[in-house]
């Protein structure tokens, strides 16, 4: 079971890392899984897949929040993982990965990105005009009900957000 650095119940205990199948398998309504190489093309690709999936989940009111959140997890997380020392590449099986789960339930949608790093990103309530980076976590913040932290026993870590989603009378 993931424990949530923040004393939370845990949004993401299947989520154990992209090496393990159970990733993508879960209890929720509806669930979608992206798991890819850890590089900066995949953010606006995992933008355009959720904003599909939420779609098809007729959620299309909570689109662009949850877009603008998928985007900031992804990113912070490809940044994480390329930051993270690995062993040199010809001794590694595969490239690093980062991984977007979406899961829904009948109230309640949630982001949950998972990376290999287990350093929590830095949240920077502060930041500048000028400065080009360091408002993600305020962002995801602000869009989300909650949002958290968790160590899933396969390494890494796994930032995740629930976004409320609408009843099904106003869709």
């Amino acid at each position: 079971m993931a424990i949530c650095l923040d004393g939370t119940p845990a949004a993401a205990d299947a989520v154990t890392g992209p090496r393990h199948p159970e990733m993508c398998s879960c209890a929720a309504a509806a669930h979608f899984c992206l798991v890819a190489q850890a590089h900066p093309a995949v953010v606006p690709h995992a933008r355009r897949s959720a904003r599909h999936t939420l779609a098809a989940w007729r959620l299309d009111q909570i689109a662009d929040d949850t877009e603008l959140v998928v985007s900031e997890l992804l990113t912070n997380a490809v940044q994480a993982t390329l930051a993270t020392p690995t062993v040199p590449s010809a001794l590694r099986a595969a490239p690093p990965m980062v991984a977007l789960y979406l899961t829904l339930d009948p109230d309640l949608l949630s982001v949950l990105v998972w990376d290999n790093s287990p350093e929590p990103p830095a949240q920077r309530p502060y930041a500048s005009n000028e400065d080009e980076t360091g408002r993600g976590l305020v962002i995801v913040q602000a869009l989300s009900d909650q949002w958290g932290i968790c160590a899933p026993p396969g390494g890494g870590k796994v930032v995740w957000a629930q976004l409320s989603a609408p009843s099904p009378g106003h869709r």
